[in-house]
């Protein structure tokens, strides 16, 4: 079983105006709190490590606007940051098989209907092909990154611990999902580290 890095096509614009700032804000304003150094750490630090669940946090979903580049390219799959942002076609095909490895936020857009997945699971990282690099002395990313095989059988979409649940990660599985419903704006990287 293969496992790959999700990446974006070359040349492909962001799908929505939706950061961690913007997040932040609405989930305050959502929850009548103030903003606070905690709710910011939690949508950057937390959600990506799967400590806290963006439905708990703002249970409505959000509201974004669908940017104009990004409708043009239209892509049925989108990767945003560590999330994946869907169209309807994306999700009907999608939702069914990705809800036990994460949640669904509805994205309230001007006209569009789209989805964001954040992925809840992470796979164990077989740590005896995987190395540590380090920098004078310092601990400084991953030299080389694999997962358990046993691990990852039956996953179709993953995180990493060890890289703070930054990156999306799939299987041979989950390609083969979006490759058979002809869903487009996701290559599919054997290199687990690149960053292009």
């Amino acid at each position: 079983m293969n496992v790959y890095q999700l990446r974006k096509p070359t040349n492909t614009y962001d799908v929505i105006d939706l950061d961690i700032m913007e997040m932040a804000k609405q989930i305050v304003k959502n929850a009548n709190e103030p903003m606070s150094d905690a709710i910011i750490r939690t949508v950057m630090s937390d959600v990506p490590q799967g400590n806290v669940t963006l439905t708990a946090l703002s249970p409505r979903g959000f509201t974004c606007k669908h940017l104009e580049r990004a409708k043009k390219q239209n892509y049925d799959i989108n990767l945003y940051s560590s999330f994946l942002v869907l169209n309807k076609t994306a999700y009907t095909y999608l939702s069914a098989p990705l809800s036990e490895f994460g949640e669904f936020i509805n994205l309230k857009t001007d006209g569009d209907k789209l989805y964001l997945f954040n992925p809840l699971t992470f796979a164990q990282e077989d740590l005896s092909l995987t190395e540590k690099a380090y920098l004078d002395g310092y601990e400084d990313g991953l030299k080389s990154l694999a997962f358990d095989k046993e691990d990852v059988r039956n996953k179709l979409i993953f995180k990493s611990k060890l890289q703070s649940g930054l990156s999306l990660y799939c299987t041979d599985d989950f390609k083969e999902l979006v490759n058979d419903n002809n869903l487009s704006g996701l290559v599919f990287n054997t290199d687990l580290l690149t960053y292009f």
